[in-house]
């Protein structure tokens, strides 16, 4: 096995773990390096995300905006419960299990596209795209419980809260096209 893939492998596995609600943010590292990391896979996947959709432009400036919105949200929750020291392993742990789930969720939105709306394999595909964003938000409660040190239903209440001002936002940013 190559050098490099196991040092792949070495950043993104407690990243999984996370996502198997195994582990917590705090079991990531106090690591500048490693959020710079998360963040940069966190843009990079909802760029790609963005573009399945989009054009170029508007899809890269929703995945710095979807980066920006998650650092600036999770800032200001842990400044408001007081709990600015665990704000880079929090952000870490958001981003790079939101890149995670991205990555994941390319192949079933290009399936969905290709196959259609009102194709059955359009069906498949859109409920597979909800249980991803269920698991997701369910992640996001289970980071958000351990940065607050506070129940899971809180947790996951923040977690659909920032769905939700990001669903906003991007609404408002760059409106449907009718």
């Amino acid at each position: 096995m190559p050098s490099w893939f196991s040092s792949l492998r070495a950043i993104v596995d407690p990243f999984i773990q996370i996502c198997l609600l195994r582990r917590g943010p705090q079991d990531l590292p106090t690591s500048g390096i490693l959020l710079a990391i998360a963040l940069a896979a966190h843009t990079l996947m909802a760029v790609l995300f963005f573009a399945v959709y989009e054009n170029a432009m508007k899809a890269l400036l929703s995945g710095a905006l979807d980066t920006v919105l998650l650092a600036a949200l999770t800032g200001t929750l842990l400044y408001v419960q007081r709990q600015n020291a665990r704000f880079v392993q929090t952000l870490t742990a958001l981003a790079g299990t939101g890149a995670l789930f991205t990555l994941i969720s390319l192949p079933v939105s290009g399936w969905f596209l290709g196959a259609g709306p009102e194709s059955r394999e359009g069906g498949i595909a859109i409920m597979l795209l909800l249980t991803l964003v269920a698991w997701s938000l369910a992640v996001a409660g289970h980071i958000f419980r351990h940065a607050l040190s506070a129940p899971y239903f809180v947790g996951l209440v923040f977690a659909v809260v920032f769905y939700g001002i990001s669903i906003w936002v991007f609404r408002a940013l760059f409106p449907p096209s009718a």
